[in-house]
């Protein structure tokens, strides 16, 4: 069984930082890299004009997902690597959430009507990528990533998760906590690390979901305490250490409509804590973890077959990634296959 350890100088690579090089303090763990991919199909959705196949089929955040996968992994799979990836779906239809709170995302609308066919298309991407794919019945992608995050920390394996999800940066490392998580930013593939949580928010990220519930969250439809906006949810935090203690010495806050207004929706402040949380112990048998699953420290990409990807971007009708494609193997041909050296990982962002 692999370990985090066992690839200790697999990894030793400048990491960006909001822009800046830096160095880490020890060569870094090959980590695993999990995907919000529900998430990215919608943002690659409103971001890239329509496309379309010949036969009108909608293509444009297929093609999005493609050219995403191909500049997070395509030098690594040229040399032969199997890096640990992981795309985690929403499951679709009502989770856990909508029980505690039915009006959980009620202020969503429908999935877009051109959108729909693409999420079945970015399931075959993946594996004609050979990328593993994870969903569970009734849980968000959202808690698929923090259980695999779990799990590969207790196998000492460092964690980075793909995604520009607030409510997962909940899951951000302290620096100096080993092993790691942190996050990538989707647009630049910068690393997000827990310093950027409390510059972004003013809390800490164990302390992120206590300001999600106060301060509400509009995305979500959870209204959080009238009157309390995200830099007044984190000076009551930091003042008084959690959102219970808010809540158990809300009498002491001098601000009269504050104070009212806490102790008018305590409850519904604890209910909407549930809401934020993410959750970290899906069973794993509800997890479509492949049937030669045996730990997270072995979650990694099949290999890689350039053919079957060529064959898939013909069929999608995908010319600018077929041609970045065939471009990549020209140039990398003779070292194809050839065994990845720590000099392999720079400006990898994973």
């Amino acid at each position: 069984e692999e370990s985090g350890e066992q690839s200790t100088d697999s990894v030793s690579q400048d990491i960006s930082v909001n822009g800046a090089q830096t160095k880490p303090h020890r060569p870094r763990r090959e980590p695993l890299l999990l995907i919000d991919a529900s998430a990215y199909i919608f943002r690659s959705y409103y971001a890239i004009p329509p496309l379309h196949r010949s036969d009108g089929t909608p293509t444009g955040a297929l093609h999005g997902f493609c050219r995403m996968l191909q500049n997070l992994l395509l030098k690594r799979l040229m040399k032969g690597d199997r890096p640990r990836v992981v795309l985690a779906f929403d499951s679709g239809g009502p989770n856990f959430r909508h029980g505690i709170y039915p009006d959980y995302k009620a202020n969503r609308g429908p999935c877009p009507e051109d959108l729909l066919p693409q999420f079945a298309l970015v399931r075959e991407a993946a594996e004609a990528f050979g990328v593993v794919q994870v969903e569970a019945v009734g849980f968000e992608a959202d808690d698929v990533i923090a259980t695999l995050t779990r799990k590969a920390l207790e196998e000492g394996v460092d964690v980075d998760i793909l995604s520009g999800d607030k409510d997962l940066m909940q899951l951000i490392t302290p620096q100096g906590h080993e092993p790691c998580v942190h996050m990538v930013d989707p647009m630049h593939f910068d690393r997000v690390s827990h310093d950027d949580v409390i510059s972004k928010w003013g809390v800490s990220s164990d302390k992120l979901g206590d300001l999600l519930a106060l301060a509400g969250d509009s995305s979500d439809n959870i209204p959080g305490v009238p009157g309390i906006g995200p830099k007044t949810a984190a000076l009551l935090i930091n003042e008084y250490g959690s959102l219970l203690k808010v809540i158990e010495q809300a009498h002491k806050i001098k601000q009269r409509k504050r104070r009212e207004s806490i102790l008018e929706n305590s409850n519904n402040v604890l209910l909407f804590r549930q809401l934020v949380a993410l959750n970290d112990d899906v069973p794993m048998d509800s997890l479509s973890l492949p049937p030669s699953y045996e730990s997270v420290s072995n979650l990694r990409m099949s290999s890689f077959d350039p053919n079957r990807l060529t064959e898939f971007y013909n069929r999608m009708e995908l010319k600018t990634c077929k041609e970045q494609l065939q471009q990549r193997l020209r140039a990398n041909w003779v070292d194809f296959k050839a065994p990845p050296t720590p000099s392999e990982y720079d400006g990898v962002p994973f």
